[in-house]
């Protein structure tokens, strides 16, 4: 029965499954509302600093300024929910518009000011402290906004962010005035977009010499921010391998999709020629190309299961685009000119070419306070041309000085992109990390807002250091630029495995591109490996959620399993609530009910640039469990919207209900490798996912919630920040964000048909379901010459 191969299969909610969201709320007085004296000394004191801010709003009326004023506005440290945000914002409103424009740190609003008229609007709240308690309790102070400047030494070349003040037109006004400012001072700049609505100006010159060549200008005015332009590199250290590897050919009239190499160039060599679609795309002329470090990229892509000798990625080859965005040269590439080239190619190729590998290294770790412009840059370009970036975590060498590992690299931070880590897949005596543990090079989430970066891992290869001190390396096989065997590590070389794994994906399904749905299946399937040595806690900064598996064990169960896939969009105001799961009734052993469960889900949350470390703007929450009996709702009370709920729920992804003897004594293949009780509580992670076994839940919640009378439900429920929510209001819009859940069910004795009962129960409770599209259940065999 094991052997049997079973598509997994799409699934919908149906029309009684898609509810409204209900308010809740009480009408008392929170407790951290001031009153009293104490509301009337925070007053006070708002005031006082609100008050110096007067002069400069007046003057700039009077010389009839187009640039707002614009200040922070700092919070109380436990003021920063959402709940309240909504309270402050409506204390600077003026009129319909929100003047409140950005974070300058997780608890620092940036507000804008547009007239004098304003400014007395926002005063007169301030005074007015009992009907603005509410908004009052949560702040501590203002301040007028600096820009932040960031200098680095012997560095010369910057990069300028002007401020969003959330508008077009005044955004267009605010860069031309900035750019005649420039002009005027003969300063030179090169102007960027990283996103469409995101310029950046790189000056070469000091950002003191910056900053005092435009003080007391307009311009000055508008500034947020002066960094250092970042410069990429990419290297191969590689040594040549005895043996050789057969060329392997197209086979005609099999569909073939195409895998982009975001890289220094593929040389044409035997093996990969017959691959390669069309001629090179680059700006460069061939004089400036060396294709090392994009060869061995692809080799890995094409024949990394064959160098290997193991089934890793399992498709049967993948075509090879060659888009060559960085040049031959020691110096590196500043980040302007990366990401436009990267832009350039994408934008002309992103209707053939869907998945893209990037594997170019930063010198830069993310912060914890923002998200790059390189990450925020690929996911523009990923939901403009609606394709998939696979991108490197970056690599480490601080492994060779006995120090932890460095964060991920900038780019790594990319909330679209599928970010990749390394694993060793071979130890020599003097390396430093085990077979299937993590690389010792390969740097470590998490991302900015603690969201797990990178997503997933593969075979990136070892390295250690000699008792006389030298570095060694085991590295994986792939090409030099002239055709021969050569090995390498880094994770460059882990990330191409899966973005062929992506490619591969959906080269096999006869479905339109959707990088959702490619994420989700290579997350769903990934696990841990036995051999893992790192604490449970420490696994998803390591290792994401681990070594996906290949492309047939992705896209088929056993009959001892069932995989279904929710593809839907939750709009603000919905939600998802099945209360009619079709838990198999097979799992059913000694009156309760037994199974392994493993469930994830990837949405595209909406982004926002201007919202700082509050870029993910909007999140969904997931329950499954079991629950006892539906029950009638009268919805003529208020807050009653719903005529069907649920008594007894419980939600059975939280770790809390299972036995933490039963799970510390466990030693089954489950409890080593997929087990995932992650507690995401309100964190706008967007990729979840979680892993239990019903039979390791404590004896009294066995007996409460696993049962055998119990029915199952799944829920899932849009959340949107007060930043967006008050902008769809302004907008008259309804935000929204697709979203792919997956989930598994499995007998873990590998006994019972759970596939059948699955779908049995997806037809007795009338949900549409259907098969996921293969493109040809039969493997084609690859050609070879020798």
């Amino acid at each position: 029965m094991a052997d049997e191969k079973l598509p997994i299969k799409f699934f919908a909610p149906r029309e009684v499954d898609e509810l409204r969201v209900e308010g809740s709320g009480s009408s008392d007085t929170p407790n951290w509302v001031l009153e009293g004296d104490e509301l009337a000394q925070r007053a006070s004191k708002l005031n006082l600093a609100f008050g110096q801010f007067s002069k400069a709003v007046i003057e700039r009326a009077e010389r009839k300024s187009a640039v707002p004023f614009v200040f922070v506005a700092k919070m109380c440290d436990d003021a920063t929910a959402k709940s309240r945000r909504g309270d402050i914002s409506a204390l600077f409103q003026a009129g319909e518009k929100s003047s409140v424009i950005g974070l300058a740190d997780s608890d620092e609003l940036i507000v804008k000011i547009d007239s004098v008229a304003q400014m007395n609007e926002i005063s007169s709240r301030l005074q007015d402290y009992n009907r603005n308690s509410y908004a009052l309790s949560c702040l501590e102070t203002f301040w007028e906004f600096q820009p932040a400047v960031e200098t680095e030494k012997d560095e010369s070349t910057y990069k300028i962010k002007l401020i969003d003040f959330q508008d077009y037109e005044t955004n267009i006004s605010m860069q031309r005035l900035f750019e005649r400012a420039l002009v005027s001072r003969k300063i030179a700049y090169k102007k960027s977009s990283y996103t469409s609505q995101f310029p950046i100006y790189k000056i070469v010159m000091e950002p003191q010499a910056i900053l005092d060549g435009l003080y007391g200008d307009e311009a000055y005015e508008i500034l947020f921010s002066i960094e250092p332009m970042p410069k990429y590199i990419v290297s191969l250290d590689s040594m040549q391998e005895e043996t050789t590897i057969d060329v392997i050919k197209p086979t005609d009239g099999y569909r073939y999709e195409t895998l982009g190499i975001l890289d220094n160039g593929i040389a044409a060599i035997p093996h990969l020629a017959p691959w390669m679609v069309e001629k090179r795309w680059t700006v460069y002329p061939e004089s400036a190309i060396n294709p090392t470090h994009g060869t061995f990229v692809a080799g890995v892509a094409l024949y990394g299961d064959t160098c290997e000798e193991k089934e890793w990625v399992g498709h049967s080859g993948i075509k090879l685009f060659d888009a060559t965005v960085f040049p031959n040269g020691k110096e590196g590439l500043e980040e302007d000119e990366l990401i436009a080239n990267i832009r350039e190619a994408i934008r002309a190729n992103h209707k053939r070419v869907k998945v893209w590998n990037l594997s170019i290294s930063v010198t830069r770790p993310v912060s914890d306070s923002k998200f790059s412009d390189f990450a925020i840059a690929l996911d523009d370009l990923q939901t403009e041309y609606n394709v998939l970036i696979c991108k490197s975590a970056g690599n480490c060498s601080n492994f060779m000085s006995g120090h932890p590992k460095g964060r991920i690299h900038e780019g790594a931070d990319s909330v679209r992109s599928l970010v990749v880590g390394s694993v060793a897949q071979a130890k020599d005596p003097d390396d430093f990390a085990e077979v299937d543990n993590p690389s010792p090079f390969s740097r470590v989430g998490p991302g900015p807002e603690y969201i797990i970066k990178p997503e997933v891992s593969h075979y990136g290869g070892n390295a250690g250091v000699d008792k006389m001190g030298n570095l060694v390396k085991t590295g994986v096989k792939s090409f030099s630029k002239d055709g021969n065997l050569s090995s390498s590590v880094g994770t460059s070389f882990s990330t191409p495995r899966i973005a062929s794994l992506a490619t591969g994906l959906y080269q096999e399904l006869d479905e339109a591109f959707d990088p959702l749905l490619l994420k989700g299946l290579i997350i769903h399937s990934a696990t841990y490996s036995e051999n893992l040595q790192i604490p449970t806690a420490e696994r998803t900064n390591q290792l994401g959620f681990g070594v996906p598996k290949s492309v047939p064990q992705i896209l088929y169960n056993a009959p001892y399993e069932a995989t279904l896939i929710l593809r839907d969009t939750l709009s603000k105001g919905e939600k998802v609530d099945i209360m009619d799961f079709p838990m198999p009734k097979v799992l059913i052993r000694d009156g309760y009910y037994t199974g392994q469960i493993i469930a994830t889900l990837v949405y595209d949350p909406i982004l926002d640039p201007s919202q700082g470390i509050e870029y993910c703007q909007s999140n969904i929450d997931i329950k499954f469990g079991s629950y006892d009996i539906k029950k009638e709702r009268d919805t003529s009370k208020h807050n009653i919207l719903n005529p069907v709920g649920r008594d007894g729920a419980k939600n059975l992804f939280l770790e809390g209900l299972y036995s933490k003897r039963l799970m510390r004594d466990s030693q089954s293949e489950f409890a080593l490798r997929e087990r995932l009780l992650i507690q995401y509580a309100d964190k706008y992670y967007p990729v979840k996912k979680y892993a239990v076994d019903l039979a390791e839940l404590s004896d009294a919640n066995k007996l409460n919630y696993a049962t055998a009378d119990k029915q199952w439900y799944l829920y899932l429920c849009g959340l949107f920040r007060e930043y967006t929510e008050q902008r769809a209001k302004l907008e008259r819009t309804t935000p929204s964000q697709d979203f792919c859940f997956i989930i598994t069910i499995r007998d873990p004795e590998r006994k019972v048909n759970v596939y059948d009962e699955v779908t049995q129960g997806l037809d007795a409770y009338n949900f549409w379901h259907s098969n996921i599209k293969i493109s040809s259940d039969v493997s084609v065999p690859i050609k070879r010459t020798e």
